[in-house]
């Protein structure tokens, strides 16, 4: 999805280290995707099983969530906003004006 947001990336990249609350599970940002997806890792023991590219399971690694950050309109996806992140978007945006 074309990013279309006044937003610019280095307060989306200032997100990269914060702890939210997504779908019950504690997560923290570890990355953003082209500007326009957050990824979330879930901090408790919940894992899955990583498969091969051969379909075989191999190794735990951590769950995690890929949320676009953008609508189509170019605001805050709703799914951001459930997570929390437009308050912890305000509040950096905030802190720099």
């Amino acid at each position: 999805m074309p990013r279309k947001s006044n937003i610019p990336s280095t307060d989306l990249l200032a997100l990269i280290g914060q702890q939210v609350t997504y779908h019950q599970h504690r997560c923290e940002i570890i990355e953003l995707l082209d500007d326009c997806e957050l990824v979330l890792q879930v901090l408790e023991d919940d894992h899955n099983i990583q498969p091969t590219q051969y379909g075989e399971g191999h190794r735990t690694v951590p769950k995690t969530y890929t949320l676009p950050v953008f609508d189509g309109e170019g605001d805050l996806h709703a799914e951001l906003v459930a997570a929390g992140l437009d308050k912890l978007l305000s509040k950096h945006l905030s802190n720099f004006n």
